[in-house]
């Protein structure tokens, strides 16, 4: 009996020491995204710098988990902006040079600057809101905004209906994006155009995966809509958000989405 007594006990504590080993190899594994700033200085023949590039490198530190997700991150982002960038200076060179001299102080140079910020990560998606700042001399610099929503698994774009519930798109439009931003143009007494809910529907209508006119991103406790300058109304009022929240309105979401 005090044989079996001590082998239950034994046994009992190897179930107890292995139950932490369950608990993290159960744990929901997710990737690990480094974000990496790509600056390049340009100078004039004189050695002064007349523009400077910065975009943001995204790297999978976990790829031999993510491969799927590394790649498309590689080809649809990292790739696509170092050409860009590369592109944009040297077409601009000569321009960058001219202004260098009429205008020589230190702080005058084009400015080609991405910025990017993860907004959500799970195992169904990864959100990512990119900002474009240019300045190339200007009073003020263009900004133009887009999004990457991509499966974490398959590396695939998620579009907008694929994370509302079915049919949905045209309800998502007109009864919440539409009245979210006549919010927003209210409380901050913005000046939209006349025919901003066209210029919506048109964007609507466009919406595909991979460079949509729609730029949104997935949260915690719902949906972000952007729109950059001079899309919804004069580029002096800046970039315009519409938030649609989780809470109250899961019916209209696909429920893989939904925490």
């Amino acid at each position: 009996m005090k044989k079996l007594m001590i082998t239950l006990v034994a046994m009992l504590l190897m179930i107890c020491s292995a139950v932490p080993c369950f608990a993290e190899s159960s744990a929901e594994i997710l990737p690990e995204i480094r974000m990496e700033q790509q600056k390049k200085e340009y100078r004039t023949p004189q050695g002064q710098v007349c523009i400077v590039t910065d975009y943001t490198r995204l790297i999978v530190e976990n790829a031999d988990q993510f491969p799927a997700l590394a790649k498309k991150l590689e080809q649809v982002h990292n790739t696509e902006w170092k050409y860009r960038m590369e592109d944009d200076a040297r077409t601009g060179f000569n321009d960058a040079v001219e202004l260098k001299k009429h205008r020589p102080e230190d702080y005058m140079h084009f400015l080609l600057e991405e910025r990017i910020w993860q907004k959500y990560l799970d195992r169904n998606i990864l959100s990512l809101y990119v900002e474009f700042y240019q300045n190339r001399g200007g009073t003020r610099p263009d900004i133009e905004i887009s999004s990457y929503n991509l499966d974490t698994v398959t590396g695939e774009f998620i579009t907008l209906d694929d994370v509302l519930a079915p049919g949905k798109r045209n309800e998502f439009r007109e009864n919440y994006v539409k009245p979210a931003l006549e919010k927003i143009k209210n409380d901050r007494q913005l000046f939209y155009y006349d025919n901003y809910k066209s210029i919506v529907d048109e964007l609507f209508r466009l919406d595909y995966a991979g460079e949509p006119p729609l730029t949104w991103t997935w949260g915690n406790e719902g949906i972000t809509m952007y729109w950059a300058p001079g899309i919804l109304g004069p580029a002096v009022i800046g970039p315009v958000e519409a938030f649609v929240p989780l809470k109250g309105n899961e019916t209209l979401f696909n429920k893989k989405f939904l925490k």
